[in-house]
C-alpha cells in the first residue's frame, strides 16, 4: 500500500513558493537554491499527478488543486509550529504545582529533589491554591487534592490514594488512647483547614467525647508539629505522617479508618497527555506506589 503521505520536504517547499508566488522567493526564504525548490515542486506533482503551478511569462500562478493544497499546508504548518511551540514552552517554563500547604510541606517537599534529578528539564513550582477552577485559566498546571466531591466539568483525574486517617501522638501519649477512651478528658488538637477531621473519624469509628474542644492551628502542618513536641493529639492523614511513623517521633495507637474521600491530581481535561504532565503523574504514582 503507497504512503498516503507525500514527501514533507516536498510540501514545506511548495508551501512557501506557494505563499510567495516565486521559487526565487521561496528559495531565498528556505536558504536553499533555486533548483531545489524546483526539484521538490516537481516531486510532488509527480506524487500526485496533478500540476500545482501553471507558469507563464516567468511567473507561476497556483491551479486550482495548488491553491487546495495551499490553503490545508498553511493550516496543518501553523498547526505543527504552534504545538511545537507550546511544548517548548512548557519545558522552559515548567509546572506549577498546587496542593494545600500541609501535603506540600509534609509529602511533596520531602520527595520533589528525586523529581528534579530524573527530569531537570521540567522544573516545578508550588503554590497553595486549592480551587479546581483554577486549571481552566492555566494559573495551576497541576492540582493535587483531597476531596468526595464531583469535579468539575473538563478536569480529568487521576487517583494517588484512598484517604486514611487516624489520631497521632507523641510516644508520651501512647498509653491513652483507645476507643474506649472518653476523648473529651485528652488534649486534642485541631487544623482549622480540616476542621471536621476529628468528628468525621468519630462517625466511622464510634469514638466517643468532644471532638470540638482544644488547641486550634492555622493549618495541618503546624498541628503535626505540635504533637511531635508533646502538646496534644492530632487527627491526620496517615499519607502526610509516614516519615515520623518511621522515625517514631509520632505514634498511631489506634491505627488509621478509611475515608469516604481520596487523594487525587487533577489537569484540565484539554491537557492531560502534554509531555511535562504525563512525566509528573507518572513519577507521583510512583512515589504514592513505594508508600
Amino acid at each position: 500500500m503507497p504512503d498516503s503521505l507525500p514527501p514533507l520536504r516536498a510540501l514545506r517547499y511548495f508551501q512557501r513558493a506557494a505563499r510567495h508566488q516565486s521559487v526565487s522567493l521561496a528559495a531565498r526564504s528556505l536558504n536553499v537554491t533555486h533548483s531545489a525548490v524546483s526539484h521538490q515542486i516537481r516531486l510532488l506533482e509527480e506524487w500526485l499527478a496533478a500540476p500545482l503551478f501553471v507558469r507563464a511569462g516567468g511567473r507561476i500562478h497556483l491551479t486550482a488543486d495548488g491553491e487546495q493544497l495551499s490553503r490545508v499546508c498553511s493550516r496543518a504548518f501553523t498547526d505543527i509550529a504552534e504545538s511545537c511551540e507550546r511544548i517548548r514552552g512548557q519545558a522552559r517554563h515548567g509546572l506549577t504545582v498546587s496542593c494545600a500547604p500541609s501535603f506540600l510541606a509534609q509529602w511533596l517537599i520531602p520527595r520533589i529533589g528525586r523529581f528534579n534529578q530524573q527530569y531537570p528539564d521540567v522544573p516545578l513550582s508550588f503554590d497553595t491554591l486549592t480551587d479546581p477552577q483554577k486549571l481552566r485559566d492555566d494559573r495551576t498546571d497541576v492540582l493535587i487534592l483531597s476531596h468526595d466531591h464531583l469535579v468539575p466539568e473538563g478536569v480529568a483525574t487521576t487517583l494517588i490514594a484512598v484517604d486514611y486517617i487516624g489520631p497521632v501522638c507523641s510516644p508520651l501519649f501512647r498509653g491513652r488512647l483507645s476507643y474506649a477512651a472518653d476523648f473529651s478528658a485528652l488534649p486534642l488538637l485541631h487544623a482549622d483547614t480540616r476542621a471536621h477531621a476529628w468528628e468525621e473519624w468519630a462517625q466511622k469509628t464510634g469514638a466517643r467525647g468532644d471532638f470540638w474542644a482544644g488547641k486550634h492551628f492555622d493549618n495541618l502542618t503546624l498541628a503535626i508539629q505540635a504533637a511531635r513536641n508533646g502538646l496534644g493529639i492530632i487527627m491526620t492523614p496517615q499519607i502526610l505522617v509516614k516519615k515520623e511513623l518511621r522515625e517514631g517521633t509520632l505514634c498511631a495507637p489506634l491505627g488509621f479508618a478509611a475515608m469516604d474521600r481520596a487523594t487525587w491530581m487533577m489537569v484540565r481535561q484539554a491537557r492531560q497527555h502534554e509531555p511535562a504532565i504525563d512525566l509528573f503523574r507518572r513519577w507521583l504514582l510512583e512515589e504514592a506506589a513505594e508508600d
